[in-house]
């Protein structure tokens, strides 16, 4: 699966259950910007897992993490990214 986040802001909700986030795709460069991923299926400042941040952002990170409760994000200044996720049978 893929979801696509167009905007910035917090608790960007990805997956509501486990999950393995596979990749996380940056389409748009943008300055001073963070990524953090949580495992958590409502607030992406519970449990972070991956935390991304600098000027140059775009590109392909690989992930393939699992998260048992669920994934959510929190994007500041960071428009444009796409998380590749699969469902995580528990």
């Amino acid at each position: 699966m893929i979801t696509y986040v167009a905007a910035t802001g917090d608790d960007k909700v990805i997956s509501t259950g486990p999950a393995v986030l596979e990749r996380i795709i940056v389409g748009l460069d943008v300055g001073s910007s963070v990524i953090e991923v949580s495992d958590s299926p409502t607030t992406g400042d519970a449990d972070i897992k991956v935390y991304l941040a600098g000027d140059t952002l775009i590109g392909t990170y690989e992930v393939r993490a699992e998260f048992r409760k669920g994934i959510s994000a929190d994007l500041a200044n960071q428009t444009n990214v796409s998380f590749v996720w699969h469902p995580m049978s528990v």
